[in-house]
């Protein structure tokens, strides 16, 4: 009959058949994790002790090193909330979204010292090249924790991949003032009607344009111009009713301004807004519109990608309207150079218009 396992300091043997089959089992990391493995050893008891007395020799100190996930948990979200601690970069939350939509579902239960090379490259073979940079950007940041603490001996993430392909660039083709004037009159009514004037007309980013409420939008004068102002200070995502209240970046919260006439349309669809008992400019349904919905509806009109009727108002605005290049940036969201640009210009709404409104009703009146 055979006998029990018999204890011991490091792994055990069990015999199996009486004098002649043994079955050795000891504890190992493995890229599963920290996983029970045996082995069969056919002899004597003698044979059966030196087998595993050659497997401690290689493995015994091998201690449960901690996984990726628990590195990432313990290590790098308390080192990413110290880099951004009060910024409202849009960064941390990017990386955040990596982190759980492409690294935790490969690497989250992985030993830190069980990752392996093509392993990684097979892993970044199957992402896109965006999301494959910025996974790298976390996972080499991430295993640097363990090579600082000697937990590994070098970075896996270190190593030269091959990345993904990059996608096609997005068209470059901005509307001139007068196309942008005609596809306004053709989009008139639409849902994202109120998020084309700021974007076109006001310079806003996409998330921006639709996160504008009823109450956000006022009229100042300057220059004898008539402005739409409307408050930027949180943006949409890519789902209807899904919404971020902050802004890309710290400088980026401002006072859009949208002059005349083209403010004209932007108070008429505040007031119907606001005469429907609706928040936001832009609807889907019940729920403020998101930015995938108000892109599919603009591809089936727009000539040119949403987000480049913002790099058309930059154009036209200083081209053809002749503002300054300063005022334009400060309208943007931009921090100007410098030391100046950094500590000390702080203009406000009116002042910003009133120097866009010297140009733009000079341009006007030039025109006729």
């Amino acid at each position: 009959m055979p006998r029990k396992a018999r204890r011991r300091a490091w792994g055990s043997i069990t015999e199996a058949a009486r004098g002649k089959k043994y079955v050795l089992r000891w504890m190992e990391n493995t890229p599963q994790g920290r996983r029970r493995r045996s082995r069969t050893v056919y002899g004597t008891y003698r044979e059966a002790c030196n087998e595993l007395a050659k497997i401690q020799a290689t493995r015994c100190d091998q201690r449960a090193a901690p996984t990726v996930g628990q590195l990432y948990e313990a290590r790098y979200l308390p080192w990413l909330e110290r880099k951004y601690d009060g910024s409202e970069s849009g960064t941390p939350k990017n990386y955040q979204r990596a982190w759980k939509n492409y690294c935790a579902p490969r690497w989250g239960g992985v030993p830190i010292d069980q990752v392996k090379p093509l392993d990684v490259q097979e892993w970044l073979d199957g992402l896109a090249y965006g999301n494959a940079y910025n996974s790298m950007i976390v996972m080499r940041r991430t295993l640097d924790f363990a090579v600082n603490l000697e937990q590994i001996p070098s970075n896996p993430f270190r190593r030269e991949y091959e990345m993904p392909r990059k996608t096609p660039r997005r068209s470059k083709d901005v509307y001139t003032l007068e196309q942008a004037e005609a596809m306004l009159a053709r989009i008139e009514g639409m849902p994202y009607e109120a998020a084309y004037i700021l974007a076109a007309f006001g310079g806003c980013r996409t998330g921006e344009s639709l996160g504008v409420r009823v109450e956000d939008v006022r009229e100042i004068q300057a220059g004898g111009v008539r402005f739409a102002a409307a408050s930027i200070d949180k943006q949409v995502g890519n789902l209807n009713g899904e919404i971020a209240w902050r802004t890309k970046n710290g400088q980026s919260v401002r006072e859009a301004i949208v002059p005349e006439p083209y403010c004209d349309a932007l108070f008429r669809v505040r007031d119907q807004r606001a005469a429907d008992g609706f928040e936001w400019l832009c609807m889907m349904g019940a729920k403020p519109m998101g930015k995938i919905a108000a892109r599919r509806m603009w591809r089936r009109l727009g000539m040119i990608p949403f987000a480049n009727l913002r790099n058309s108002w930059r154009t036209f605005a200083q081209f053809e309207w002749g503002v300054g290049y300063a005022t334009l940036e400060l309208l943007m969201g931009h921090k100007l150079p410098g030391v100046t640009g950094n500590h000390y210009l702080r203009p406000s709404t009116e002042q910003l218009a009133e120097d866009f409104a010297a140009a733009y009703a000079e341009k006007r009146g030039h025109l006729g």
